[in-house]
């Protein structure tokens, strides 16, 4: 008895572990990286796990295309009601029809099915495709939010320090109770300024959470923002969106299962035979005779005309579909490509011009007030004034990974070339 309570105790233990590996398993992590937050996505999301069970009925009409015809049982029979008996007064009839596919409608169905669910998973990519820029646009937000909460952190110290120089002087007559008053109000603004970037990191987060189905979760991300890769040349994009595109290269699986209905459409007007077997049983005067025969529909009115007119129409229609896709394909990314390069050479003006001079401002601007050449105002102008560039560099970074994250979708591509 002892020995099967322990063992009783032994395996609770063993289960109690598996679960708890895998629910830590289950949980994503607190810090992710882009890569990671893509791989969440297309592995191990609720959108992606039903985007699958689509294809997975797709892919059941491969099992009604291979069926054959079932065969039908027929019984007929006979007894004589008045007259002379000619040979049986009764007899009973019994047949098997077994329609033949003979002209390859089997085959053009199960091509046609192979097709169906071939469009079914471009589908799912192409979808896929928009979803992963959204998370890329969320991930570049989320990483934003972070470093201007960050960055005002970081004022709020920097004034906090100036604060004390201000209280010092003040303390020792050198400035006036108007300077101490007016960076006390200066430093709890920016306190506000804290708590809404707080907020924002918190809404940022859930967004992401939300993309990638994961209810209570509150992700931080980790990487930099900016330019992840050198921009190429419009025409290597095009060449590179025109093959693999998602959005394409549904449009193209599109037009390839209506083909296909097309050629299932010209194949079913063909007729469709019928083998028949069976025997005659009389009574009375017994006996049994074989029976076989054959029937032939005659297409001389029906030549499933109206199926081949639909098919055709449809294949007239997406072909329409697929130009007006890569016409809308190529007027996307050639602006696409032209907003990135906008965004990199303001970018690169941006941090030339002006991001590489904020230590000095910032140095002149303390050493001004402590030697009395500047006033508090200056000074607190001077504050914001950095603040509200450092804002404005982190903005255009963003813009910066935003755009790239259109151009990798409008191309089809993963990452772009490496900046050498």
């Amino acid at each position: 008895m002892k020995r099967l309570v322990s063992m009783w105790g032994l395996c609770w233990a063993l289960t109690s572990v598996g679960a708890r590996a895998e629910e830590s398993a289950a949980v994503p992590p607190e810090v992710i990286t882009l890569p990671q937050a893509l791989e969440l996505l297309s592995k191990d999301s609720p959108w992606m796990a039903a985007e699958k069970a689509r294809v997975d009925v797709a892919q059941t009409e491969r099992i009604a295309a291979g069926l054959l015809p079932n065969p039908s049982f027929n019984y007929g029979g006979q007894r004589l009601l008045h007259g002379a008996n000619t040979g049986s007064s009764m007899s009973h009839q019994f047949t098997v029809e077994q329609p033949l596919l003979l002209f390859g409608q089997r085959g053009v169905r199960r091509e046609l099915a192979e097709r169906s669910v071939a469009a079914e998973k471009a589908r799912v990519t192409a979808s896929l495709a928009e979803r992963e820029l959204a998370v890329r646009e969320a991930f570049a937000a989320l990483l934003s939010s972070q470093e201007a909460l960050r960055l005002l952190e970081e004022t709020s110290v920097d004034l906090g320090r100036v604060e004390k120089v201000v209280k010092g002087r003040a303390a020792a007559g050198d400035s006036s109770r108007y300077d101490v008053e007016r960076i006390e109000v200066e430093g709890r603004t920016l306190e506000v300024e804290v708590l809404n970037a707080r907020a924002s990191v918190d809404d940022a987060a859930g967004r992401l959470a939300a993309l990638l189905g994961r209810p209570g979760w509150s992700p931080r991300a980790a990487g930099t923002l900016g330019a992840t890769g050198a921009l190429p040349e419009l025409s290597r994009l095009w060449e590179a969106s025109a093959r693999h595109r998602p959005s394409l290269v549904a449009a193209r699986q599109r037009q390839s299962v209506a083909q296909g209905g097309l050629a299932v459409a010209k194949r079913e007007r063909m007729p469709v035979p019928s083998l028949e077997a069976g025997a005659v049983v009389t009574r009375r005067e017994d006996s049994t005779i074989g029976y076989l025969g054959l029937s032939l529909p005659m297409p001389l009115f029906d030549r499933n005309q109206g199926a081949i007119a639909r098919a055709s129409a449809e294949v007239d229609a997406e072909t329409r579909a697929l130009d007006a896709e890569v016409a809308e394909a190529r007027a996307e990314l050639t602006c696409a490509h032209a907003v990135l390069a906008g965004r990199h050479r303001a970018l690169a003006t941006l941090e030339r011009d002006v991001v590489e001079r904020l230590p000095t401002l910032r140095r002149m601007a303390e050493d001004a007030y402590r030697e009395g050449r500047g006033s508090i105002l200056e000074l607190l102008d001077a504050f914001r004034s950095l603040k509200d560039l450092r804002l404005q560099h982190l903005e255009q970074r963003e813009a910066v990974q935003q755009a790239e994250a259109a151009v990798l979708f409008a191309s089809g591509l993963e990452t772009l070339p490496q900046t050498p």
